[in-house]
């Protein structure tokens, strides 16, 4: 599991914490201002080795991995162009 990983429930939209189910089992926080990880578990094996899902610690649904890392890297990227475009506002340029 890659350290920069970002992941969204689809469920609920939160972008805080998870447990992430792979071959190994982990529980991350995150920090959706940055779309980083600020916190996260030991790695622990995994009892379910084929298993590969999140599940989301505000609604406790099961979403599928890559789904929830697609999203994740959607709303990192969104994140960064609003704050580009907010901090060339306040400079008083817009991008055309």
């Amino acid at each position: 599991m890659a350290k920069n990983t970002f992941f969204v429930c689809p469920s609920c939209g939160n972008v805080r914490k998870f447990k992430i189910f792979t071959s190994n089992f982990q529980v991350v926080e995150q920090s959706p201002e940055t779309g980083v990880r600020i916190g996260e578990s030991g790695v622990l094996p995994s009892l379910r080795l084929n298993d590969t899902y999140v599940e989301c610690q505000a609604c406790l649904k099961k979403s599928d991995y890559d789904m929830a890392v697609a999203i994740g890297k959607k709303y990192v990227e969104e994140s960064q162009r609003v704050e580009k475009y907010n901090l060339s506002y306040n400079s008083g340029y817009v991008h055309p």
